[in-house]
């Protein structure tokens, strides 16, 4: 039997190749809008996925750019209809369909407002598509019919690094993320017989730092999607703030842990879950590290910004292994749909 969610995952690099083909031009005009209104905030709008994505663009813009990145809370602009006033800001939103109810609002009363407002969404044919008009990034994922979201989470990230790179004058060399991608995809038999030997997890925590933390939480997202897994995504430094109490020998933990400036930080959090007594799981580039992991995951080392497209191509493969090995469809989860009209 074929699925489209392991197609979907595969179909990833040629997205992206399409998206800085199609979408390079449009991405340094909105650039050059966006310089030029030397906005002092950002304000950023998604939805589950999405909604990573957003996180992951947290830390790029203030990394990169240095403007602080508040996440929208969308009920402020669907229930309660008393939305921010935005002076000197700008405004993004993320989302697959373009049709993502409190996004669209969000997005529509800030063009009200005459803020600055820019989305990424992977239908053109779209509401927000239609609202923004040139603002408007495509994923260039093509459809994506599985629901679990993959291409189109790596195509967001995408988006928003090719965005802040253009703002700041630099460029995305495609090759970084071709050799990502071509290491993981050679060793998907090792992911596959990794994935099998949780088959039986029911619940289970990943945790990430920095610009992984985002990562994590998209990888417990889906777990919980295709395999139905009680998974929680937390901060590394989250977890030692009270969540670690629930830890057991019962509850795996997943880690990823990146050989940049965050490995120290860590490293400690290991030591701490080690003494209770959990499974542990590392994904990281450093070997010495690795070696704190009862299992590992070796990765290629790269920029800090591209770990996370690296670590969420590894998981999408993971879950899909993993919703196979307990006898699941990946590609048609239980009570979802593609797009959420809530």
């Amino acid at each position: 039997m074929s699925y489209r969610m392991i197609e979907e995952i595969h179909e990833t690099p040629k997205a992206i190749e399409r998206l800085i083909s199609n979408e390079g031009q449009k991405i340094d005009e909105i650039a050059k809008v966006f310089k030029k209104a030397s906005p002092v905030v950002m304000i950023a709008a998604g939805r589950g996925t999405s909604d990573n994505a957003c996180i992951y663009g947290q830390y790029l813009f203030e990394s990169e750019i240095g403007i602080p990145v508040a996440l929208a809370l969308g009920s402020l602009y669907t229930h309660y209809k008393t939305p921010p006033e935005i002076k000197n800001g700008v405004v993004m939103g993320i989302s697959q369909s373009g049709e993502t109810e409190d996004v669209c609002e969000i997005l529509k009363q800030s063009t009200d407002q005459k803020v600055l407002t820019f989305g990424i969404t992977n239908n053109s044919e779209s509401t927000m598509a239609k609202l923004l008009e040139n603002n408007a990034i495509f994923m260039n994922a093509g459809v994506e019919k599985s629901v679990a979201a993959t291409k189109t989470f790596s195509a967001s990230m995408a988006s928003v690094l090719l965005l802040a790179y253009a703002i700041k004058g630099k460029k995305l060399n495609i090759d970084d993320l071709k050799v990502m991608y071509d290491k993981i995809f050679d060793r998907e038999e090792a992911i596959r017989d990794l994935a099998q030997r949780y088959s039986f997890a029911r619940d289970l925590v990943i945790i990430g730092t920095g610009f992984n933390y985002p990562v994590a939480l998209e990888s417990a997202l889906k777990l919980k999607e295709t395999c139905y897994i009680s998974a929680q995504g937390l901060s590394s430094v989250d977890l030692v703030h009270g969540p670690l109490a629930m830890l057991d020998p019962d509850i795996p933990i997943f880690i990823f842990a990146p050989d940049d400036s965050t490995l120290g930080l860590s490293a400690r959090v290991v030591d701490k879950i080690k003494e209770t007594g959990s499974h542990t799981l590392i994904v990281s580039d450093n070997d010495e590290f690795l070696k704190k992991g009862d299992l590992s995951f070796k990765i290629l080392p790269t920029k800090k910004a591209l770990y996370p497209f690296e670590i969420a191509l590894f998981i999408q493969l993971f879950a899909f292994n993993l919703s196979i090995s307990k006898g699941l469809n990946p590609d048609v989860p239980r009570f979802l749909h593609k797009v959420s009209k809530i």
